[in-house]
């Protein structure tokens, strides 16, 4: 490990205990805002000057899945499922 990764694991851990704290954090940040979990994510990562690989080992499952139905709202990704436009 580079001193860049110990450090930016440090700055989140220092502040968040738990991946679950975390990951909260960014859900509750998006809903009250109603800003999508992704730019939240990004805005924190920039904000720490975190880089974003540094974060993804504090993501939930049930974030992660946020954001990729974010990402294939936006067409970032492919559907996994059939979903109707209605």
């Amino acid at each position: 490990m580079d001193e860049t990764q110990i450090t930016n694991e440090f700055l989140i851990t220092k502040e968040f205990k738990t991946a679950t704290e975390f990951s909260q954090y960014i859900e509750k940040r998006s809903t009250t805002n109603n800003i999508p979990c992704m730019d939240i994510l990004v805005d924190y990562c920039v904000k720490k000057e975190i880089e974003m690989e540094s974060v993804a080992v504090l993501l939930t499952s049930s974030l992660k899945e946020k954001i990729r139905a974010e990402a294939e709202e936006l067409n970032l990704l492919k559907r996994k499922s059939g979903k109707l436009p209605i």
